[in-house]
């Protein structure tokens, strides 16, 4: 590879060895030396330096904060970092509710900055703290509250991306760009729509793994459909106009304890009815590591989780009708018992928790983790119940402890097997385990990867 070509371009590039080690991993277990890294400012820098990439030979790979569990973000080739600038927040329209950022921004900085207006950005992600736009585009990224907001493809109305070649596109709804690609795309899709019916049935409200054909085959005059999701095998994110809404008036939090993730699991279901913004669950491995850490007490006595042990928490939000859909959820008389939050203070208490749950389960003590790589698939909720005692019969004979937590309402159980992928024998688990629960999901007709993206992990799954 001949450097001077990448550093020729208008964008800051670096090779330095440093740079490099902290640009080859990012929160996947994964670790792959990149040949460079670039930081560019705008679109502009990002079309040189991707050009010049091209020229050269060397693979790109686009990259938000590196917060992704799937090992999207790193590769052997230039890594183009998108979060150090490209943070600008502009064209804020109240009447038609969109506004445009650079893939830089932080979902965190974009919903403060969204507040003062009564509005925020639908998806709203456990990692808000740190996620990029850039970055949830690429994956589709929804957390929590999938059942009222959708996923972020559901609120892009255009991207800013540059291509392979280096060009510079301008891609949605109202524009006329890539007009050829389009209609190749859409006879292809359209040619496949049997199976992609088949494989894709309408029931699951998390998203497909990798490109969001099924979307496309919906809405085929729109190419945001194909390059949300892609994870910057398409091209560069460099901005978007998403929509945005308005902040709910009204919500209302319930929890209920039980005494097995099963139980949990089963009470979901009954629990749809009631139409909840979220059904967040929660269990004992991960709640455990909130001990002795003074910043979660308030929130531990509120449970009172030191006193009435449990299992597992499902954490059920109501927007609107909440009083009336708080006291349902209370005569349901599910689980060991139900707690009702009286105040925000407390919803804030137990969303902490929650939101905590990936720097609780890393941090962890001694050198077995709850590690991410069958952390992301999603079936329809239905079949949870089925779907946890599938789980259980392969991981329970291994005298593994697993933790599951996440996005009950949607059929999304972020499950983490225990390993140390330092010893032979949990490396020889880790590989049994991911092929055993790619086959149990299949026959499920579930996702593999339902928002946390393909990546290294999954991809030969596909």
């Amino acid at each position: 590879m001949n450097k001077r070509q990448l550093v020729a371009a208008d964008c800051d590039v670096t090779f330095d060895n440093l740079t490099r080690q902290l640009y080859a991993s990012d929160a996947s277990v994964y670790q792959i030396e990149p040949v460079g890294v670039a930081f560019p400012k705008s679109a502009q820098q990002a079309s040189s330096v991707i050009m010049a990439a091209a020229d050269a030979g060397v693979p790109v790979i686009p990259r938000g904060a590196g917060s992704g569990l799937s090992g999207g973000a790193i590769g052997d080739g230039l890594v183009v970092e998108f979060s150090r600038h490209n943070r600008q927040i502009s064209d804020l329209d109240l009447e038609q509710r969109t506004v445009r950022c650079g893939a830089g921004v932080v979902l965190d900085q974009l919903n403060t900055f969204l507040k003062p207006h009564g509005f925020c950005f639908g998806p709203d992600v456990a990692t808000s703290s740190r996620a990029t736009i850039g970055g949830m585009i690429a994956n589709n990224s929804s957390g929590a509250r999938v059942p009222v907001y959708g996923t972020t493809a559901d609120h892009v109305v255009s991207l800013e991306m540059v291509l392979a070649d280096g060009r510079i596109e301008n891609v949605g709804a109202r524009y006329d760009s890539l007009g050829a690609e389009r209609q190749m795309i859409a006879q292809l899709v359209q040619r496949h729509a049997a199976e992609i019916a088949e494989w894709m049935p309408p029931g699951m409200l998390k998203r497909w793994s990798g490109y969001g054909i099924e979307r496309f085959l919906r809405e085929p005059h729109d190419l945001t459909e194909i390059f949300s999701a892609s994870e910057g095998t398409l091209g560069a994110i460099c901005s978007a106009e998403l929509n945005i809404v308005p902040r709910p008036r009204e919500k209302g939090l319930g929890l209920v304890f039980f005494a097995s993730v099963a139980e949990a699991m089963q009470a979901t279901v009954e629990l749809l009815p009631l139409q909840p913004a979220a059904i967040e669950h929660i269990d004992k491995p991960l709640f455990d590591q909130t001990k002795g850490q003074l910043h979660f007490q308030a929130a531990r006595d509120l449970m009172e989780l030191d006193t009435k042990p449990c299992e597992a928490i499902l954490i059920v939000e109501f927007y609107g009708d909440v009083a009336e859909r708080l006291v349902a959820l209370s005569a349901m008389r599910l689980g060991l018992r139900t707690l009702i939050c009286r105040n925000q203070a407390e919803m804030n208490l137990v969303w902490a928790v929650r939101k905590a749950g990936l720097s609780l389960l890393t941090g962890r003590v001694g050198p077995a983790k709850p590690l991410a790589f069958i952390e992301d698939a999603a079936v329809p909720p239905a079949q949870l119940p089925a779907y946890v005692a599938g789980l259980e019969r392969i991981m329970n004979p291994m005298g593994l402890e697993v933790c599951y937590y996440g996005h009950a309402a949607t059929g999304l159980l972020h499950v983490r097997p225990v390993l140390d992928l330092r010893t032979a024998t949990d490396l020889a688990k880790y590989r049994q385990i991911a092929d055993a629960v790619s086959q149990l999901v299949r026959e499920f007709k579930g996702s593999l990867a339902a928002e946390h993206g393909v990546g290294i992990a999954r991809t030969e799954y596909m």
